[in-house]
């Protein structure tokens, strides 16, 4: 006999019983069974007989199923059940789910549904068919989850803080952690990681998609063999679960990638090695279809089911996207090393490669699907303007970073050096982080705001690019007006998103010393003279690049000493105003290369931190409360 708490039904049929401490259990309320009642075996006087209810059980007439009698055995249940002490409560078991009314739990999952596009697993009408009949059938630790990523987006005064919910789904998941795999828990665990990165806390997040990552893939096995044993399974209800765990891998392999630009964590999975089919469209999957299958291998242009992809196939897209963006930052990294060995060769081979891979992947996609082409208007009217908002700007970051690198690996060796390859990649650079923030713009002026952490971070990213257009304005589309406006809606965006997602915070602060670096060059390129360059190195080192990659940089006084996110004993770092940074600063003189070791050092300056959490909650042993 199982010695957990169970009700009779699964107890006797040696199956585990799932609840949330609450009756009917999920077994039960699968089974339309009115009479689950939860006991515990090792509480005195709790025997319920079993011979009443195989007395109960009376075949049918046509002997082909079972009618279960309910009447004697209940009532034996509930005389005993009452008679037994009910246990209190402990601070792990309490559920905040509870109290939540069905509607805002549906309301969620549509928040959810918009506004991480990257992590789209659900099966929405199903998920909300289970909500509308009994939510308590739910798993409350994937309730949770859900909800610590979208009750900061719900203004219902009933709902907790996204804290609370996060709290309860991590206790959760710790104590569950060695169960078998299931993939609620799964999909919990990506959605609690996802919480962490917003929360500057990407050890933990690390850890969390690691672990859904695993249960997945032990998920996907065992379906997979299941499919080999029994081909004929093939129905709706198949179809639609094996997709969810085709997606639910997908949003893993993402998320790896994610975690990987932002924490300087090598990205574990290999797009091309892997052997899981991609998502099939959203439609198909919403009605169970049975449609060709899309495998990694076949993402190029010689297969027919990989051409013209439409926002229907957005999580294949953006899928392949991440595999490309977070093999361009590795090689960011890698390449300037191999430039100081002298295999320039070698980077620009490889460069020519990545750039000739994302140039296929855009390719690809269908023109509804590419920005600035298709406005993003016309993708809010269809309700997939976030989706759209992604899949561009995966294409923006990679593009970003190609040409900044273009531009590194060209260092200027005089001041009347001219190079036509610096000049195409400035102008790719300037006109992409444009279009970055039109696109979110856009999508703002629609009521469909992108509030997401890699939003975030391409933001963050493409303010470092406009500050530049403040310095050099003869060459950034539209001058020195049109790159003051740009860089005042990437810091109003960034401080927007600080009430959302605490990781804003260190992108504010880190671009709070960018700014006042850019101003200082500012100054200094209009009056010919000011800082010393061994002064602007110590500005410019003020946050590591990207990859671990130090720059030689000469000693500093202790006073001086900063770094992003914080500040050295006794010196502050006041949190100015948009309004402050923003202030005119004097006319520039316009010039792209009167000073050259002043613009070396400029592109220095990192667009990525290769810890942008510094200073945040990275200890690991943090990361599963509970387990003591």
């Amino acid at each position: 006999m199982r010695l957990s708490i169970s009700c009779d039904s699964c107890r006797q049929s040696k199956v585990k019983c799932i609840h949330d401490g609450h009756p009917p259990c999920r077994r039960c309320h699968r089974l339309r069974r009115d009479d689950c009642v939860l006991t515990d075996p090792r509480s005195p006087g709790v025997r319920t007989p079993r011979t009443p209810r195989r007395a109960s059980i009376k075949r049918t007439g046509s002997g082909s199923g079972l009618e279960i009698g309910t009447g004697r055995t209940t009532a034996t249940t509930a005389t005993t059940t009452a008679s037994s002490p009910v246990p209190s409560p402990t601070p792990q078991s309490a559920n905040p789910i509870a109290a939540i009314a069905p509607a805002t739990l549906i309301t969620a999952c549509d928040i959810y549904r918009k506004k991480f596009p990257v992590v789209n697993f659900l099966h929405y009408p199903s998920l909300i068919a289970d909500l509308s009949h009994h939510a308590s059938a739910v798993e409350p630790v994937f309730l949770a989850a859900l909800l610590s990523l979208c009750a900061r987006f719900m203004p219902d005064a009933a709902l907790a803080t996204p804290e609370t919910y996060a709290e309860y789904a991590r206790s959760r998941l710790a104590h569950r952690a060695f169960e078998a795999p299931s993939l609620y828990l799964a999909q919990s665990l990506v959605m609690i990681s996802l919480y962490e990165w917003g929360s500057g806390r990407p050890y933990r997040a690390w850890m969390y998609s690691g672990m859904a990552t695993y249960m997945i893939q032990s998920l996907l096995k065992t379906a997979d063999d299941t499919m080999e044993q029994q081909p004929l399974l093939d129905l709706p209800a198949h179809r639609i679960t094996y997709e969810q765990l085709v997606r639910t891998y997908w949003c893993c392999f993402a998320q790896d990638c994610e975690l990987s630009s932002g924490a300087r964590q090598h990205f574990a999975l290999s797009f091309r090695q892997i052997s899981v089919p991609l998502p099939i469209s959203d439609s198909d999957f919403t009605f169970g279809k049975a449609t060709p299958r899309l495998m990694p291998a076949d993402m190029n242009r010689s297969s027919s089911l990989a051409l013209n992809l439409s926002i229907d196939r957005g999580l294949t897209i953006v899928t392949r996207g991440f595999d490309i963006f977070v093999r361009i930052l590795r090689f960011a990294n890698e390449s300037r090393r191999g430039r100081a060995q002298g295999s320039a060769g070698l980077s620009l081979r490889a460069w020519e490669m990545l750039k000739a891979e994302l140039d296929e992947w855009r390719g690809l996609q269908d023109a509804t699907v590419r920005y600035p082409e298709t406005n993003a208007q016309a993708h809010v009217a269809l309700g997939s303007g976030e989706l759209f908002a992604y899949i561009n700007l995966v294409y923006f970051m990679s593009i970003l970073f190609l040409y900044r690198d273009r531009i590194l690996s060209t260092p200027k060796s005089s001041i009347d050096h001219h190079d036509p390859a610096d000049d195409e990649a400035i102008d790719h650079l300037f006109a992409t982080a444009q279009h970055i923030g039109a696109i979110l713009a856009a999508l703002e002026a629609c009521a469909t705001p992108v509030i997401t952490p890699y939003a975030g971070f391409s933001v963050f990213v493409a303010a470092h690019i406009n500050m530049y257009g403040t310095v050099c304005p003869g060459r950034y589309p539209g001058g020195l007006a049109r790159a003051q406006e740009e860089k005042k809606m990437n810091l109003e965006y960034l401080e927007r998103l600080c009430r959302f997602w605490d990781v804003g915070t260190s992108w504010w602060r880190t671009l709070q010393e960018a700014n006042r670096f850019y101003e200082t060059a500012r100054t200094t390129a209009q009056g010919h003279v000011g800082v010393s360059r061994p002064e602007h190195l110590t500005l410019a080192g003020t946050i590591d690049e990207y990859g671990d990659i130090r720059v030689s940089r000469p000693e500093r006084a202790p006073t001086s000493r900063r770094r992003a996110g914080g500040s050295s004993e006794g010196v502050g770092v006041r949190r100015m105003s948009v309004a402050e940074l923003t202030a005119p600063g004097g006319a520039s003189s316009g010039g792209s290369g009167e000073w050259a070791d002043l613009e070396a050092d400029m592109w220095q300056w990192p667009f990525l931190d290769e810890n942008w959490s510094l200073g945040f909650d990275t200890g690991f042993e943090s990361a599963w409360p509970g387990l003591s």
